[in-house]
């Protein structure tokens, strides 16, 4: 599989960045030793995983936490994700049929991308740290029954920010 296919086909967003969100924030524990903040609208819900909804149920986020084989030498970067993630994201269009949007980031802390999958937008938020000599991978998986919505990626990215390890 090539990141030719996952490259076209890409739906167009509008480039228009001049948006505000403002939401309030609470903190919650994740397996241990991890906090995150998430907009107070995001309802914890019992489930294998840390999930959360809205209480109209068209949101829905899941984050994992999972440590990765490798050693906390690995040297978290762009290329770090892009090798992570990028053959999974091409397989999504490939073979599970995934509308890509064109909104890919990669950064030396992150990888964030969307796709439209059915009546629904699914934003995929990836991020890792070295903890206590481990490599401990975060993704976090947001699943909205509507449009897609420019706020989201970078709502994801601020979420993605706040985590801490205790």
């Amino acid at each position: 599989m090539s990141l030719f296919s996952f490259r076209k086909n890409k739906k167009k967003l509008e480039k228009d960045k001049s948006f505000e969100f403002v939401t309030d924030f609470k903190r919650h524990l994740i397996d241990t030793f991890i906090i995150v903040n998430l907009p107070v609208d995001w309802i914890p819900f019992e489930s294998d995983r840390f999930r959360a909804k809205t209480n109209d149920g068209r949101l829905q986020m899941s984050l994992v936490n999972y440590e990765n084989k490798a050693n906390n030498e690995v040297k978290i970067d762009s290329k770090f994700f892009e090798n992570l993630k990028l053959d999974l994201y091409d397989k999504f269009v490939t073979e599970g049929a995934y509308e890509p949007y064109d909104d890919l980031k990669i950064s030396d802390t992150f990888i964030t991308k969307s796709f439209k999958v059915d009546e629904e937008t699914q934003y995929y938020y990836t991020t890792a740290k070295n903890i206590n000599g481990r490599l401990i991978i975060t993704d976090i998986i947001v699943r909205e029954i509507r449009d897609y919505d420019k706020k989201m990626q970078p709502l994801l990215q601020v979420i993605g920010g706040s985590m801490t390890n205790i």
